[in-house]
């Protein structure tokens, strides 16, 4: 399981962001501007594989990003609160004989193609007993915001950090043996 909460909140002054995944309206709540979370599709899966070639039989690993989900909440006279987790499976591939693997995953504050801020932390999967497939999640991960339009226009958007191999082995399927 991963604990990154506690590194973004000092981060939350500085990230301003707009989130999908909650229920921001009500009859005598406040305006908010529920910043969006995502999960970035072409770092939503990372397969890894011994050597460079997109063979099944070299994959060590075919983790998926699952989703994420939360709401967003009043936070005192200006501010809001982004609480959401992130879930996540995997299956160990052929190639593989470890009980466990990590993987780095990020999350970004995004305006447009702007990069506000990133942080990228680990998820660890635990194939232990001869397990083939793994699932994990986060603990809830809540940032601050400052109650404003402006939030709006942002996003919180979460993948796989992956090197240029991995991206591209992961953004086609593996060829059959």
């Amino acid at each position: 399981m991963t604990r990154p909460a506690h590194h973004l909140v000092r981060l939350a002054p500085i990230l301003l962001a707009t989130l999908t995944v909650s229920a921001c309206t009500g009859s005598k709540a406040p305006e908010l501007y529920c910043p969006q979370v995502a999960v970035l599709q072409q770092a939503s899966r990372v397969i890894l594989a011994n050597g460079n070639g997109n063979d099944i039989a070299a994959q060590t690993l075919d983790a998926r990003i699952t989703g994420v989900a939360g709401a967003c909440h009043e936070a005192g006279k200006d501010m809001e609160t982004v609480t959401f987790r992130i879930g996540f499976a995997a299956t160990n591939g052929p190639a593989s004989r470890l009980a466990e693997q990590t993987l780095p995953y990020f999350i970004a504050i995004v305006q447009g193609d702007d990069i506000i801020s990133k942080r990228v932390f680990p998820v660890s999967f635990d194939f232990k007993n001869g397990a083939d497939q793994a699932i994990a999640s986060t603990t809830p991960i809540t940032l601050k915001f400052p109650r404003a339009p402006r939030s709006a226009h942002q996003q919180v958007l979460v993948g796989f950090q992956m090197n240029q191999a991995e991206l591209d082995r992961s953004g086609e399927p593996a060829a059959a043996p």
